[in-house]
Parts: C-alpha cells; sequence; structure tokens
C-alpha cells in the first residue's frame, strides 16, 4: 500500500512539474502575438526592400524565421531568428543592431577619428580616409571639416598630384566622406544607387556640398576649393574597403587621370535602408547596389587597375604619380 502511494506522489509530481514547464498563461499568450507580429512585420520589410526581393521565395523564408521564433515568450528571444533571415537574403551587406547597438551607434559623443596626412616629394598630397561610424550631425561636420582643413593644408603647396588612401576604410556614414573630398571629386554627379525595380539615385557635389538624388544632403560653410587642376590622382583600395568606403571609391571611377591601386575592395559595394522596429530596434535592408558615373553597376568587389599588396600600396601609388 505504501508502495502504490509513493508511486502515485511521484506521478503527481512529475504530472505537475511538466505542466508548470509547459503551461502557457495569458500573458504569454499575448506576448506570443507580439512576437508573431514582430517576426512578420520584420519580413515585411526585407520582402519590400530587398535588392533581392524578385529572387527570393518569401513565404518560404517566412516560414522558416517564424519556425525558428515559435518558442520565443519575447520581441528579444527573436534577434536570432532575424539575424539569421538577413543571412538569407544573400547580399552580405543587411544587418539588424539591438536597441542597445543603436542606441550607441547614434552617441552623440562619438571620438571622430583622425585623418593621417602628409605631403610627398614636395608635390604630391597623401591623405587616408578611414571609416566614419557617427550618425550625428556635428561629429559629421567635424569629420568632413578635418577633411578638407588637411586638404587645404597640403593644398599651399601648389601640388598638382594626389593619393586618396581607402584601403583600411570599411564604411560608416559616406555623407561626410564625400563631403571631405569635394575639393578632390570635382563637380557633377559621381555615382548611383540602383534599386530592384532598376530605379536610379544620383549623387555628387554641387557649389562644394554633397547632393543625393538632386536634393541637398549635406555642406560645409566654406567649402574649400583646389588652387590646381590635378594631373594624376591615385585611389588606393583593398580588402578592408567595404560599403561606404566602397561608395567613395566609386565616386572616384571614371574620373580623369586616374589610376586605382591595391587588391579587390571587400564587395560590400551596395547601399543600405534602416529601418526601425517597433522595440526601438533597427533593421538595415541591403536594397541598392552602387553604380558609376559612367552607369557600371557594381554589388560586387571593386578592382585595381595597379594590383599592389597590402603594405606596399602607398610605394605602389607614388611609383605611378612619378612614371612619366
Amino acid at each position: 500500500m505504501k508502495r502504490q502511494i509513493f508511486f502515485i506522489l511521484l506521478i503527481l509530481i512529475f504530472n505537475l512539474s511538466f505542466t508548470q514547464e509547459t503551461v502557457w498563461t495569458f500573458s504569454d499568450y499575448i506576448q506570443r502575438n507580439d512576437v508573431e507580429n514582430y517576426l512578420n512585420n520584420t519580413v515585411d520589410i526585407l520582402e519590400a526592400n530587398s535588392i533581392y526581393k524578385y529572387s527570393i521565395d518569401w513565404e518560404s523564408l517566412r516560414n522558416e524565421v517564424l519556425q525558428m521564433g515559435k518558442n520565443a515568450r519575447n520581441i528579444k528571444k527573436t534577434y536570432p531568428a532575424i539575424r539569421y533571415a538577413l543571412i538569407r537574403l544573400g547580399d552580405r551587406h543587411s544587418l539588424f543592431m539591438t536597441p542597445e547597438e543603436y542606441k550607441s551607434y547614434k552617441d552623440p559623443d562619438f571620438a571622430v577619428p583622425d585623418i593621417p596626412s602628409e605631403l610627398i616629394n614636395n608635390n604630391t598630397g597623401y591623405i587616408k580616409i578611414p571609416g566614419f561610424r557617427g550618425s550625428g550631425d556635428e561629429p559629421a561636420q567635424q569629420f568632413a571639416q578635418q577633411i578638407q582643413d588637411k586638404i587645404k593644408e597640403l593644398d599651399q603647396s601648389n601640388i598638382r598630384f594626389w593619393i586618396v588612401d581607402l584601403e583600411d576604410n570599411s564604411g560608416g556614414n559616406v555623407w561626410p566622406m564625400l563631403l571631405g573630398l569635394a575639393p578632390l571629386l570635382g563637380e557633377g554627379v559621381k555615382g548611383y544607387l540602383v534599386d530592384a525595380d532598376n530605379n536610379y539615385f544620383n549623387w555628387g557635389i554641387s557649389n562644394g556640398a554633397v547632393f543625393y538624388n538632386d536634393e541637398p544632403a549635406r555642406e560645409l560653410p566654406n567649402p574649400y576649393h583646389l588652387k590646381n587642376e590635378i594631373e594624376k590622382l591615385a585611389v588606393i583600395i583593398g580588402e578592408n574597403t567595404a560599403s561606404a568606403g566602397e561608395a567613395v571609391a566609386v565616386s572616384f571611377k571614371g574620373a580623369e587621370n586616374s589610376c586605382f591601386i591595391g587588391s579587390p575592395t571587400c564587395g560590400k559595394s551596395t547601399g543600405n535602408t534602416g529601418y526601425n522596429l517597433s522595440d526601438g530596434a533597427r533593421i538595415y535592408v541591403t536594397r541598392t547596389k552602387f553604380v558609376d558615373r559612367n552607369k557600371n553597376i557594381y554589388g560586387v568587389p571593386i578592382k585595381p587597375d595597379i594590383e599592389a599588396s597590402y603594405g606596399y600600396t602607398k610605394e605602389a601609388a607614388i611609383k605611378w604619380i612619378t612614371e612619366k
């Protein structure tokens, strides 16, 4: 009898434990509904905007994402499923930021990176443009102004040869980069973005300011203009040149008397558009490919005209400039 009572108690304890582990409360069902809506809304954004929106099986992708997130009891637990969805897009560039990551990205106290520069052989200006991750107006303006100040300082020697080093430019915010380099880029359309529906959006320089799709994007109060026309312009690129860094490189493609030196770029020569999610997270979807001024479409690595190994690119650029 005691043995029977013991086994009955064991069964009751087991059933109680199992029930407590699997039962869903009313609150859980409400959160579950939020989770499904969150995942569906995210896939909706991808389907409407991806550069590959016409080649992806969206029903299959949506089912995979919902399956991955089926046990998530809150929105935060869906993040792995969202990151998986971005990988499945196949563009290698779309990305997801948690609310905390996005807040850090928007930090107004972002430290503006230094701009290395030097005068070479008393006739060549060298300037190295790093990636710029800041998004606030003030840091962006400071960064652009610092680039132009370095160009102005070098230009006091009446130089006609320039080297723009993008070898370690991993990307970020492209507009302050282009604005800072406006004196070297010159006036006019410098490139385009093209989306999945074959819509083109231009970018370039007008009166020393940057424009996008024929609308002002960013400007400096007193833009600098070079004293002399550029006789030779070397652009250094490499596998670390990515995203916005590749957009800057594309902006120089087709420029007169220019030469690209180094190795093929990362291959993220595509444009991302950001979308806010309901919990404060942000998703960046690859929506366009870069196109140079001559309408060559990228979305692939940008190849150099002269191959040079990392660490020897500056010397290769100087050699090209000094050749008659």
